[in-house]
């Protein structure tokens, strides 16, 4: 299998310049590093933007979200079919996956929301996640 290295630093940079101002382009690329870590990272984890920063920008900035999952569906459309072979056709999984985006203090916005389930406050989401040979895309 080739090198995903380039497209992956491409798209990091596209997402980058779709951010308003510098400070949330910064923000941005903490939380990459927090992903790109490999284990589990909370922001408080982040060396090099606050936790109050990091819920900022995740919370209240408008920046275009669509914009965002465009570019990012195109690059993994883009990638998945540059990484195709002839022969048998890879078998597709779906898998979902129940998550919490733990929120502490008030959010007025999300007041209906945010509930308490297996012991945790938070936003509890369902994540659906297509799984294709070493590819898992939510």
């Amino acid at each position: 299998m080739k090198s995903i290295l380039p497209q992956v630093e491409e798209l990091i940079s596209t997402l980058k310049q779709l951010m308003p101002t510098p400070h949330q382009e910064k923000t941005l690329e903490s939380i990459f590093g927090l992903f790109l870590e490999g284990k589990v990272k909370l922001p408080h984890h982040c060396t090099t933007k606050s936790e109050s920063a990091i819920s900022r920008f995740l919370n209240h900035y408008q920046w275009s979200t669509r914009s965002l999952i465009r570019t990012i569906r195109y690059y993994i459309i883009k990638l998945i079919l540059q990484q195709r072979k002839p022969g048998r056709k890879p078998i597709l999984q779906v898998m979902v996956d129940l998550t919490t985006l733990e929120k502490v203090g008030k959010f007025p916005h999300l007041q209906n929301l945010v509930r308490v389930y297996n012991h945790k406050k938070g936003l509890h989401i369902v994540v659906i996640y297509l799984v294709l040979v070493n590819w898992r895309i939510p």
